[in-house]
């Protein structure tokens, strides 16, 4: 390890390298590149999948936001041994900079660009350091109250100032926690999906609904796991979906083919209903949800 971090000091002394001039040459070099791209691609696909949930449903929300669709970091935000190559595959420093922009957001559409160092929000100075997520956190609560804010950014040598819109969504965000174990949760604050689930789930469709299943117990409040309120989540979630544009048919038959690596523990579980339970479960609200929508009416839990 003490090569690789070395090879990436003595880089970064001799020229100013970009990520897409650095081509890793070592074993550790290429190992922790590769840990990087796979997160990376987690995080972008994830903010994705999630963004028309948040967005759509706001309206059910108890806690709401105001965004734009981007991520921040600085190099604080990575383990120790990780950071010499954020640093240079990255670009990330001990300023907040941008970590990914969602396509199509108000971010995207100002012009904001992965990489891009923020300096400034509204005229206020953003510091560097180890609190200045904290910091922008607290100052965009402020600026994005208001119909658009203005952004001061550094891009190489240039210096920026580029107005965004924040829209309004669901205050639930939506991370990626590094584990072997194929699962989701909430805390009642955020969401969490591990990196195995997201490689055992290919398809977006079917992330939606583990995305949305924890949104709704979030929504709720689900503090004890009991079979009803597992079966109200999953309800809630063809709902949520159906409002973001999803298509639950596909999710549903999705997942009653699917591997489900709990399936053998659901089967005498006193607190989760088991695979055909909920497939039941999901067809009754599958009906309900389509004739709301033939009548016409708003689709609400």
């Amino acid at each position: 390890m003490k090569r690789a971090v070395l090879s990436l000091a003595v880089l970064a002394l001799t020229a100013p390298v970009m990520a897409a001039d650095y081509i890793p040459r070592t074993k550790n070099e290429l190992a922790f590149a590769a840990i990087l791209k796979e997160h990376q691609s987690y995080n972008t696909r994830l903010q994705k999948v999630a963004a028309p949930l948040l967005k759509a449903n706001m309206e059910l929300c108890p806690q709401t936001t105001r965004d734009i669709g981007m991520t921040v970091h600085t190099l604080s935000d990575y383990q120790p041994n990780l950071q010499p190559f954020a640093e240079v595959l990255m670009g990330a420093t001990e300023r907040l900079s941008v970590r990914t922009v969602r396509k199509g957001s108000p971010a995207d559409e100002s012009g904001l660009r992965t990489g891009d160092v923020i300096t400034g929000i509204n005229g206020a100075y953003m510091p560097g350091g180890f609190t200045v997520q904290r910091f922008f956190k607290v100052a965009t609560q402020n600026a994005y109250r208001r119909k658009s804010a203005k952004l001061d950014i550094r891009r190489g040598e240039k210096r920026l100032t580029l107005t965004v819109k924040p829209e309004t969504i669901c205050d639930y965000p939506v991370n990626v926690f590094f584990n072997d174990k194929a699962n989701g949760h909430t805390d009642g604050e955020q969401i969490i999906i591990t990196s195995e689930l997201m490689k055992t789930v290919p398809d977006d469709v079917n992330l939606a609904l583990i995305i949305a299943h924890e949104m709704a117990h979030a929504i709720k409040g689900h503090q004890r796991k009991e079979k009803a309120l597992e079966l109200k989540a999953d309800r809630m979630a063809l709902v949520m979906m159906s409002r973001a544009g999803y298509d639950i048919d596909r999710a549903i038959s999705y997942w009653k083919d699917a591997a489900h690596p709990h399936a053998e523990f659901q089967k005498t579980s006193k607190t989760h209903p088991n695979i055909t339970e909920r497939y039941e479960n999901f067809r009754q609200e599958q009906r309900r949800i389509q004739k709301v929508k033939t009548a016409g009416d708003e689709l609400r839990f």
